[in-house]
């Protein structure tokens, strides 16, 4: 049977991938490339891809992410971004990882997603987006918004606040993390609702099951809803969301990929003390180049 390595590609990145697409079909696989049409190319090649490559940075990744996951392909992320929080393979390793997958020196992390859906609402259609990440729910304008939450038809809360962020486990360490919520250990089977800038001081983050379904609605305001930061829709008075567990996606790790613990270290020097970053066992503000994702 036909077997492929998908590359995903951030535009400016083809030269990147060459070294790997050569060792790809040295090891034996067909190779396609893509940088402006995935989506298309990808199901074309979905029954024959068993590698999806994604090259670029964390968006790169989040991207192709939401491609492969319903279609039960594993994806690889190289880093050519700034922070590189969710990709485990730099371009110079790309080759080596690439033997060690043929030769099955990898595992494959299950990823939880979130799959949001807002019903048809008279001449406007049903809007449905995956996140890997998050679903943020922002106030449009300056205006807060009240907007209630509730778990499985129980009620969470009403919460007069600029917006909502619902993250995976994943997701934790993004948006929801810049806004006050805890990092959770990917491992761990759970999303986290956190409230932006609520009037209630008391309101805080909340972590839930990840099996549970989400209602979302905006009982005043006008909101913007994105899916990973891209797709977007707008939302107002009385307006209806639903956000339930997605696919999973496939995420492809290495004996020496770093761990939750190290990634916060290294990314967003989580638990570094403000001094003695002299010390050589700790990272140094100027090696790692950014603050939160």
């Amino acid at each position: 049977m036909k077997r492929e390595i998908g590359f995903l590609l951030h535009p400016g990145e083809q030269r990147s991938a060459a070294a790997g697409a050569t060792r790809a079909r040295e090891l034996g696989f067909d190779v396609w490339i893509e940088v402006r049409e995935p989506e298309a190319l990808l199901a074309e090649h979905a029954a024959t891809t068993d590698l999806l490559v994604t090259i670029g940075g964390d968006g790169t990744f989040l991207y192709g992410a939401r491609l492969a996951a319903p279609r039960g392909i594993p994806v690889m992320g190289v880093n050519r971004g700034r922070l590189g929080f969710l990709t485990d393979v730099e371009v110079a390793d790309l080759p080596a990882a690439l033997e060690a997958f043929a030769a099955g020196r990898c595992h494959t992390q299950r990823r939880s997603m979130l799959e949001a859906n807002v019903p048809a609402d008279g001449d406007k259609p049903a809007w449905q987006a995956l996140a890997l990440n998050e679903v943020a729910v922002k106030s449009n304008g300056v205006a807060v918004a009240r907007i209630r939450v509730e778990q499985d038809g129980e009620l969470l809360g009403e919460f007069d606040a600029d917006g909502m962020v619902i993250a995976t486990a994943t997701g934790s360490t993004a948006y929801a993390l810049s806004a006050g919520g805890p990092p959770i250990d990917p491992r761990v089977r759970a999303i986290v609702v956190v409230p932006l800038a609520p009037h209630a001081v008391i309101s805080r983050a909340i972590v839930l099951p990840e099996m549970v379904t989400l209602r979302i609605t905006v009982e005043r305001g006008s909101v913007n809803v994105a899916a990973d930061g891209i797709a977007e829709i707008r939302l107002r008075d009385g307006a209806e969301m639903i956000i339930q567990p997605g696919p999973e996606l496939a995420f492809v790790r290495f004996d020496d990929s770093p761990s939750f613990l190290r990634r916060l270290r290294e990314k967003v020097r989580f638990g570094l003390p403000l001094k003695g970053l002299e010390r050589p066992d700790v990272v140094r503000a100027e090696d790692i180049g950014g603050g939160p994702p």
